[in-house]
């Protein structure tokens, strides 16, 4: 009986021995497994997700900038020059074709990791950043300007009138010297400023005796900005004027500017008509 017991013993003992040394192996394959595997993995998913979150924030950026510009567009403001609209229009393109999509991930860690480098180097919306809010500028200042040669107020054209190259005096007419008498009046101008100009020999202009001022001299002793209330009465006095060029009434060189018509003297040369209305139009939409 007592060798039977030190046999179970010794036995138990071996026993003992192989779980515990069975123990530390699978606990060492573990560890092994953990540290060459495991962690590895971990790091590549937590670089991963970094810089798939860092993509997504880049897109977020440049979704906003995106928005922004189109809520601009689709607001009912109207803009002075349309270039500006399809400048806006083409921008928000370029920034949508060049917005990358984050990338599924990949099971292999190797693979992981290449993906995360790659994600990095994704989403350089610099330049689509800057091409938007230019777009964005030069609409707004586009809307800005419209704005303001619509319906302004007289004292605004003198103002832009005064200080221009050869024009050297402004006056508004009235209703008792507007030689045309269209002023205040149903489809007729809110405001009529006429200019003078060296330009023009002004011996050689015709002046109505019964108007004093600048305005007796109509737009031969320089020029004149009418206002009109509408786009539509603007034009319909472009088209009224038009209709006497190339005739002995000819009117001078006349452009509709937002619900403004600019026109300069026939008695100028065409290139001397041209540089000053460009002058006028420059000086009516500048914003400052």
């Amino acid at each position: 009986m007592e060798d039977e017991k030190k046999a179970e013993q010794k036995f138990g003992a071996k026993k003992t021995a192989l779980i515990a040394a069975a123990a530390v192996v699978v606990v060492a394959a573990i560890g092994f497994w953990y540290v060459n595997y495991q962690i590895p993995r971990n790091n590549a998913v937590d670089a991963y997700n970094a810089a798939a979150d860092g993509l997504s924030q880049r897109n977020e950026e440049l979704d906003e900038a995106i928005a922004i510009l189109q809520e601009l567009m689709s607001s009912e403001e109207q803009a002075y020059d349309a270039s500006t609209l399809d400048a806006a229009s083409s921008a928000i393109g370029e920034a949508q074709g060049a917005e990358c999509d984050v990338p599924e991930m990949p099971s292999d860690t190797d693979e992981i990791i290449a993906a995360a480098d790659e994600i990095e180097g994704m989403g350089d919306y610099s330049a689509q950043l800057e091409a938007l809010a230019g777009a964005q500028a030069n609409l707004q200042d586009s809307i800005d300007q419209l704005k303001q040669v619509t319906n302004p107020s007289e004292q605004f054209v003198i103002g832009r009138l005064n200080g221009l190259p050869n024009i050297t005096g402004v006056e508004a007419a009235t209703e008792e010297n507007d030689p045309n008498g269209n002023l205040h009046k149903d489809g007729g101008y809110t405001a009529a400023v006429f200019f003078s100009t060296d330009l023009v020999d002004q011996s050689q202009v015709y002046v109505d005796e019964n108007n004093t001022g600048i305005p007796a001299a109509g737009t031969d002793g320089g020029g004149c900005v009418e206002v009109y209330a509408t786009v539509e009465d603007a034009e319909e006095r472009n088209t009224y004027l038009a209709g006497f060029d190339g005739s002995i009434l000819r009117p001078g060189s006349h452009a509709v500017v937002g619900t403004c018509v600019v026109r300069t003297s026939d008695l100028l040369t065409a290139s001397q008509q041209n540089e000053m209305e460009q002058n006028i139009i420059d000086s009516l939409i500048r914003l400052d």
